[in-house]
């Protein structure tokens, strides 16, 4: 029986997506214990806020530059290498290579920008005035180290996941946010709101660290190197661009979403973000976890030209996502008001908030399917060596949002935020399973410029 309740488990969820789902959820608590200690050691104040925005710059530099451009190429094309007889170490060099540049462009990157660090003010934070603006530069060029760290530890993450090493894959991000507590609890109370700064660099160390430590029984040794005028690495680059031309998608969104909120009622903003953050919990415990877990597998079938399990992967992951996300949608809408109560209630966050941030939330639970869905599709394309169809649906998808969400304003008022989210992505499911259709058409194992 035993026996027959693992098989069944197991054909529900892909390997290594129930550990990335308890390490992710891990994380998510980690930040919250964080931010618990931030609030009472330095309180919503000016040196809060300077950290803060410290932060700014250097993450959408590091996600623009380095993130963005490794999480749709890098795991097809090295499967692809690592799966062909011709030359065993391909796959390695490919992997250094991209390991070299990362890190270069960040490095170049972070030196530039501590040189400008004082110029950053006038567009990162223009209400930073005196001690406050002197503070956020020099918080700013401490944070500087972490990118650097980040570039490595992210590709040699590419690396971890396409040898399905789950666990220190994910395990990682809950490593940085511990990293960020030790540096706070024990530097704060000399080094004032220094001690987080020194935490940040402490947590990505550590963050670095574990990859090094998942990868010490693997057959990839980890070392730079520069062999950039191969086919692969210009694969890469070609398929890298789309791809970090996309990334601000996301970022748009809400950024609308933050726009239409601030000319409703007072607290409109902020309970649109509130509701965000419950409904992003399930979305990436299920949807970022499956599609991670089987993205290797995927890109695997592909390169190895075998449609039947590309397809059996990807019907049994989108069953399992579907069915779950759903389930979590009713979950959020039955017992998000109490959740809300209980972990944000109190104080000056009264009833009607709980009750205005409750609506929101149930209206955004819609959204879970779809959205946990899009990064299952996302990555189905990603495997079979292409981005500009996936960055093409979720320009199409922000369009949609935007409309549906202003068409919907006048009846539904703040409701039409999440709506129009749900709307949007619905849309973009669609618009992915069309164009994964069109790439499959050409053939698995095929490949064709993006």
């Amino acid at each position: 029986m035993r026996r027959r309740i693992g098989s069944s488990a197991s054909r529900i969820i892909p390997q290594g997506a129930a550990i990335l789902s308890v390490l992710i959820f891990g994380s998510y608590v980690m930040g919250l214990v964080r931010d618990r200690i931030f609030a009472r050691t330095f309180g919503a104040g000016s040196e809060l806020d300077a950290y803060n925005a410290a932060f700014v710059l250097p993450e959408l530099l590091l996600d623009v530059l380095v993130e963005a451009g490794l999480a749709a190429p890098f795991i097809p094309i090295f499967m692809r290498l690592r799966a062909s007889d011709a030359d065993p170490d391909e796959a390695d060099r490919f992997a250094r290579t991209i390991l070299t540049g990362g890190v270069a462009i960040m490095g170049i990157a972070a030196l530039v920008m501590f040189v400008f660090a004082e110029a950053t003010t006038s567009f990162i934070a223009p209400g930073f005035e005196g001690a406050q603006r002197e503070l956020y530069a020099s918080l700013f060029r401490v944070m500087l180290v972490t990118p650097i760290l980040f570039a490595a530890s992210l590709t040699l993450g590419q690396v971890l996941l396409a040898e399905q090493r789950f666990f220190w894959y994910g395990i990682a991000p809950l490593l940085y946010n511990a990293g960020i507590i030790l540096g706070t609890v024990l530097f704060s109370g000399s080094l004032g709101i220094y001690g987080p700064a020194i935490g940040a660099v402490i947590g990505a160390s550590i963050h670095l660290g574990s990859r090094f430590m998942g990868l010490r029984h693997s057959r990839f040794r980890i070392r730079f190197g520069w062999e950039a005028r191969t086919g692969s690495v210009r694969e890469f680059v070609r398929l890298m661009l789309p791809k970090m031309a996309s990334h601000p998608v996301e970022p748009m969104t809400f950024l609308f979403f933050t726009s239409v909120a601030s000319g409703l009622a007072a607290g409109s903003v902020t309970s649109v973000s509130f509701a965000r953050n419950f409904q992003s919990v399930p979305v990436s415990l299920i949807g970022v976890a499956f599609s991670l877990a089987v993205f290797p597998r995927l890109s695997t079938a592909f390169a190895t030209g075998d449609r039947g399990a590309f397809l059996a992967l990807l019907r049994t992951n989108l069953a399992s996502i579907a069915l779950i996300t759903t389930a979590a949608a009713v979950g959020l809408v039955v017992v998000g008001e109490l959740a809300i109560r209980i972990l944000l209630g109190g104080g000056a966050f009264d009833d009607e908030d709980v009750r205005l941030t409750a609506t929101v939330l149930a209206a955004f639970a819609l959204s879970v399917p779809f959205e946990s869905l899009t990064h299952l599709l996302s990555r189905a394309i990603y495997a079979t060596r292409h981005t500009l169809l996936q960055v093409l649906a979720s320009l199409a998808g922000l369009g949609v949002t935007v409309l549906a969400t202003l068409a919907l304003m006048e009846e539904w008022g703040i409701v039409a935020i999440p709506l129009g989210f749900a709307i949007g992505q619905a849309v973009k499911v669609v618009l992915l399973a069309i164009a994964l259709a069109i790439r499959l058409r050409r053939g698995v194992g095929e490949s064709a410029p993006a």
